[in-house]
């Protein structure tokens, strides 16, 4: 394989209890209702959710999330939960910063509230986390505000092992917030 892939698959990547796909456009009305239904509980621990007041922010944002596949510089899937009447959207996980040279990237995710602790992030984190270290990533990294204890224990689920607190790492509600570092190697054993 060559250092460096001009763009990333985001292939569709399916699970025990989810289904992990490319999202479009034709995305943006039902992942704004996710993202509309969760605002508040999202803005605890995301600087984004204010800037997504309609489908056409949440099109936007798809359309940049494609470009930077199309650029190999991240990728976006929808993650989709199965029920008995289909595939329902319940949030995102976002792979960002790709460094082919040094063959890393940041992987963040986020469900919306009726969604959390069915464990759908997590298979999840596992699902892209192996689809990237098969693509030829070496590290993974996440990054959790220090008060998002369910972030954190998700990473730490998925393998991820703590490195240290990064202070002030991002501004949230006006606020700048320290938040705790994680990485995951392509080398590290998988959790049972």
């Amino acid at each position: 394989m060559s250092d460096f892939l001009d763009e990333i698959p985001v292939n569709e990547l399916v699970g025990e209890r989810t289904v992990l796909r490319a999202l479009d456009e034709s995305y943006a009305e039902e992942l704004y209702s996710v993202i509309s239904g969760s605002r508040a509980f999202l803005a605890r621990h995301l600087p984004w959710p204010d800037e997504c007041r309609s489908p056409e922010d949440v099109a936007s944002r798809l359309d940049s999330w494609n470009m930077q596949a199309e650029m190999a510089n991240g990728a976006c899937w929808g993650i989709f939960e199965k029920t008995p009447s289909g595939l329902k959207i319940a949030g995102c996980i976002i792979l960002g910063w790709v460094q082919w040279v040094h063959r890393s990237a940041t992987v963040s995710y986020w469900l919306g509230e009726p969604f959390t602790g069915r464990g759908l992030a997590t298979e999840a984190l596992n699902l892209v986390a192996r689809e990237m270290f098969a693509l030829g990533l070496n590290r993974l990294e996440i990054s959790a505000a220090v008060d998002n204890e369910k972030s954190a224990a998700l990473a730490i689920r998925c393998g991820f092992r703590e490195e240290g607190v990064s202070r002030e790492f991002e501004r949230i509600n006006g606020i700048f917030v320290d938040h705790r570092r994680f990485s995951r190697l392509a080398g590290d054993p998988w959790p049972k």
